[in-house]
C-alpha cells in the first residue's frame, strides 16, 4: 500500500468506546494558529485600549489645560472640569477622542498581538525548555518589541491628539488635523515626539 493512505482512526476496540470518542473529538474546538490566533489576541487589544484610552479623554484635556495655563487652571482636577465647561463647553471635554481612539486602538493591536507572536517566535527559536527557564526574559523581550511596534502605529495620532488638545481651534478633529500636519509639517512631525513615547509605554 502506498505510504500517502489516510490512516484509519485508531480503534479502542469497543464500538461503544469508539463512538464516544468521535464524538468527543468531532466536539472539540479546533486549536487556532498563525494569523487566526494573533488576530483574536490583536483585536481584544485594539478594543480594550481604545475604550479605556477613549474614555480617559477628559481627564487629558483638563491635564493638559492645567500643563499649559496653570495661572488659569489651578483649582485641581474637578475644578478644572467645571472650568473647561464653563469657558469652552462641555463638548471641550472630547476633544482629540478621535486620534485617541483610533491611536490606542492600533497600538493595542500591535502590542497585545505583537506580545503572542514574538513570544511564540522566541520558544520556536530557543526551544520550549529553554523558552520555559528563561520566561522572564522571554516576556520582557517580547513585550519590548511589541510595544517597540505598537508606538510605530501611535506616534502619529498620538502627535495629532497633542496638537488638538493643546490648541483647539488647530482643527476641527482627526482628519483635518492629521492632514493639516502632514501638508504644513511633513510626515516627520508625526514622530518628533516618538522617543519619549516608547519610554514613557
Amino acid at each position: 500500500m502506498s505510504g500517502t493512505a489516510s490512516q484509519p482512526p485508531a480503534s479502542t476496540g469497543s464500538v461503544k468506546l469508539d463512538a464516544i470518542k468521535q464524538k468527543v473529538e468531532a466536539a472539540a474546538p479546533n486549536k487556532l494558529s498563525g494569523v487566526a490566533l494573533y488576530s483574536r489576541f490583536a483585536f481584544a487589544g485594539a478594543v480594550c485600549c481604545s475604550v479605556t484610552h477613549g474614555a480617559l479623554t477628559p481627564v487629558d484635556v483638563v491635564k493638559t489645560r492645567i500643563q499649559l495655563d496653570p495661572v488659569t487652571y489651578n483649582r485641581g482636577l474637578i475644578g478644572g472640569f467645571r472650568q473647561v465647561i464653563a469657558n469652552e463647553g462641555a463638548g471641550a471635554l472630547l476633544t482629540g477622542f478621535g486620534p485617541t481612539a483610533a491611536g490606542y486602538f492600533l497600538q493595542g493591536a500591535f502590542k497585545f498581538g505583537g506580545y503572542e507572536f514574538f513570544k511564540q517566535q522566541a520558544i520556536t527559536v530557543l526551544g520550549y525548555e529553554n523558552a520555559s527557564n528563561n520566561r522572564t526574559a522571554v516576556y520582557l523581550a517580547s513585550s519590548a518589541m511589541a510595544e517597540f511596534f505598537a508606538d510605530i502605529a501611535l506616534c502619529p495620532l498620538e502627535a495629532t491628539r497633542i496638537r488638538l488638545v493643546s490648541d483647539p481651534k488647530f482643527a476641527s478633529g482627526l482628519i483635518g488635523g492629521f492632514g493639516k500636519i502632514y501638508s504644513q509639517e511633513g510626515f516627520g512631525a508625526f514622530y518628533s515626539g516618538f522617543g519619549p513615547i516608547l519610554f514613557k509605554q
